[in-house]
């Protein structure tokens, strides 16, 4: 453990409340994927050899595909007098599958591939930042004396290397004997007491057991790789939505809403999306702070300014370097707040928590890790770094979450659209335009509505419109003559 206060804090933070660390642009889908799954299925496997031939000869320190015929020529049809570039053009090929979301580096260490069965997972790396352990904690946990039956399911998906990616690393996976690799043993659950549970966890362990439900509903569960990619979609999108509504669940303040720009060129969407996204960030901030205080108020004798002082005072630095750049910080920020009328915990609550994302979270704050988080699991938009940032969502996530929020039996025979509106906004406090008057209502509490331009009351419901047609596409709604669009798998 940390002697310093603010990693004392952090660590606090991250270990006892939050749960995982959000504090890294390092995590990608593969990370979360790796976690979730061994977690699943008590299994992980050496992945050494298949590293080996992902690493194509184009990267730096990369083996040459001379010395793979080398090593693997009993597994290559023309042994010893195989083709360097036909070696090549294969691993090039492989670099492309296995590595599609830049997770995979020359050292085998730091590296994490696309799973497509048991045999890719492997031992725990950092950039996990434990969102995988989070999630298990949700699955696992007994609700009417069952765990959610996203486990099985996964278990059952990842156990199937019949499937076509999988097929591709077999020889390899095979040479010289794949038992060797294997480190097989039992799942641990965690304890139902050791899992804190709150009202997002529940509506989100509520959207992983119907999503599974309805895979199988479908017959989505029957393709290995499509349940995998289903699940950690849902699985990135759960993380983004939790760290953004924590500070709602735990602390019960202001739940922020998530407006879903569905794309259709509306200025007043754009903008009301990227305030409600940007009020999402400000939530995790608000959650820093409230656990802060959470955690401070027992080692301050009283609410003053001189037991605060005292406290402040009393605060551990890892070096004087640290102390005389952090302390005046805190100091400043402190005496400011306390001036502007804050209680005097309060003050340094914000104090400590502007001064953590000031000099320890400098390049990748918690509130950052929202970009991270939502533009990799397809919510949030446009790519790119200088691009304002808004609730764009992908096709891909809509029909995730729109599996995560029908019973099986309102997915078959379908729901109206503003039926599925209500549900979304019930489970994950998700607009999508259906009812203007009300979402209109939700924006002005949170007085977005009011620095709006535009008419932005009559394009959320076209908005609403605009989203119908993706889910026609999709061939996840159909339209009436009667303008009511019906949403379900396949009408």
């Amino acid at each position: 453990m940390a002697t310093d206060t603010l990693k004392k804090i952090d660590e606090a933070i991250c270990n006892d409340f939050l749960g995982f660390s959000p504090a890294t642009n390092a995590t990608k889908p593969p990370h979360i994927a790796n976690g979730l799954f061994r977690n699943c299925i008590g299994e992980t496997c050496d992945s050494r050899d298949i590293h080996e031939w992902i690493i194509s000869d184009s990267r730096k320190d990369a083996l040459p595909s001379e010395a793979i015929i080398e090593k693997y020529e009993q597994i290559l049809q023309n042994g010893y007098q195989e083709k360097p570039s036909n070696i090549k053009e294969l691993r090039y090929l492989l670099d492309d599958i296995f590595d599609q979301d830049n997770a995979l580096y020359t050292s085998y260490e730091f590296s994490v591939m696309t799973i497509s069965s048991h045999w890719m997972v492997r031992k725990r790396v950092n950039s996990e930042s434990r969102i995988g352990d989070f999630l298990f904690g949700i699955l696992a946990k007994k609700i009417n004396g069952k765990r959610s039956p996203v486990i099985e399911l996964l278990q059952e998906a990842l156990e199937d290397d019949s499937d076509d990616i999988t097929k591709l690393v077999k020889p390899i996976i095979a040479f010289p004997s794949e038992k060797e690799k294997r480190n097989v043993g039992d799942v641990e659950y965690p304890e139902d007491a050791e899992i804190k549970w709150d009202s997002v966890k529940q509506a989100l362990r509520n959207g992983f057991d119907q999503l599974a439900l309805n895979l199988k509903k479908t017959g989505e569960a029957k393709n290995s790789l499509t349940v995998l990619q289903r699940i950690v979609n849902f699985s990135i999108f759960s993380t983004f939505l939790y760290l953004t509504h924590c500070n709602y669940s735990v602390y019960g303040e202001e739940n922020p809403p998530v407006l879903l720009d569905a794309g259709g060129d509306l200025e007043s969407i754009k903008k009301a999306s990227e305030q409600t996204y940007n009020l999402c960030k400000k939530s995790v901030e608000d959650y820093y702070t409230n656990t802060i205080y959470a955690w401070i108020e027992p080692t301050i004798a009283a609410n003053t300014i001189d037991e605060c002082n005292k406290w402040l005072e009393a605060m551990i630095f890892s070096s004087t370097k640290r102390e005389d750049e952090a302390k005046p910080t805190i100091k400043s920020y402190y005496d400011s707040f306390c001036s502007e009328g804050d209680a005097p915990l309060t003050a340094l609550s914000r104090a400590l928590q502007i001064t953590l994302y000031t000099l320890d979270y400098e390049h990748n704050s918690p509130s950052d890790f929202c970009r991270v988080l939502g533009v990799r699991s397809g919510l949030v938009g446009p790519k790119g770094n200088r691009a304002k940032k808004r609730f764009l969502i992908n096709s891909f996530t809509l029909e995730t979450i729109t599996l995560s929020a029908l019973t099986p039996d309102e997915l078959c025979d379908g729901i109206e659209l503003k039926e599925l509106g209500e549900k979304l906004l019930s489970a994950y406090n998700v607009l999508i335009g259906v009812d203007a008057e009300k979402e209109y209502g939700i924006l002005e509490q949170c007085n977005i509505a009011q620095s709006t331009p535009g008419d932005l009351r009559g394009d959320l419901s076209i908005n609403a419109q605009c989203l119908a047609n993706t889910y026609i596409s999709l061939g996840l709604g159909k339209k009436y003559a009667d303008g009511v669009t019906l949403i379900g798998w396949r009408l």
